[in-house]
């Protein structure tokens, strides 16, 4: 699995928010595709490793500043996950009933 080598290049090469690594580069160097970086991505986060993103790729938190801001980028994303969810069950719901 990807996930330990992935976690190590990060932090050796990729600390802090101006040192971020695009998607590309990274499903480059690890020759995986991006829906396999995101979930390693997700496995890290879950383990408690503080991998971050932002508009310019990941990489490993150098200030604690740079996890509070992807966080609430997740929680933004969690926001719209939910209405759409909800907007899905409504429509099924109203056809049902």
């Amino acid at each position: 699995m990807v996930d330990k080598a992935l976690c190590e290049h990060l932090k050796k090469y990729h600390r802090g928010q101006e040192s971020a690594a695009s998607s590309k580069e990274l499903e480059a160097a690890f020759h995986i595709k991006g829906t396999e970086l995101r979930r390693a991505v997700n496995r890290l986060r879950c383990d408690g490793q503080p991998i971050c993103s932002n508009e310019n790729g990941y990489f490993y938190a150098a200030r604690q500043s740079e996890i509070r801001a992807t966080v609430a980028q997740l929680t933004g994303r969690i926001s719209k996950i939910t209405a759409a969810k909800n907007g899905l069950l409504k429509f099924y719901e109203e056809k049902e009933g």
